[in-house]
């Protein structure tokens, strides 16, 4: 894990850039982690991940709940649409 402090992460930008390609870098202000700086793949990556955790989460409670289920016609028909 690198980890530079603010004032470095400031003076030294370009190289910080070229840093996160290879790991993420954590950032610190008075020795305090402030932010971390991840390459975009990455970012990407994880975002999708959480997504996808949430999606499942609500999948298991939509599984869970009680309520009557509709049918995907009877959702099109109450909503207008034809199929």
């Amino acid at each position: 894990m690198t980890v530079k402090t603010a004032n470095e992460a400031r003076m030294h930008w370009s190289e910080l850039i070229d840093a996160v390609r290879q790991e993420p870098v954590h950032i610190t202000r008075r020795g305090r982690p402030v932010a971390v700086v991840v390459d975009p793949d990455f970012y990407e990556r994880a975002v999708a991940a959480l997504e996808d955790a949430d999606d499942l989460a609500d999948t298991h409670t939509a599984k869970t709940e009680t309520e009557p289920r509709v049918t995907h016609a009877e959702l099109l028909r109450e909503l207008g649409i034809e199929a």
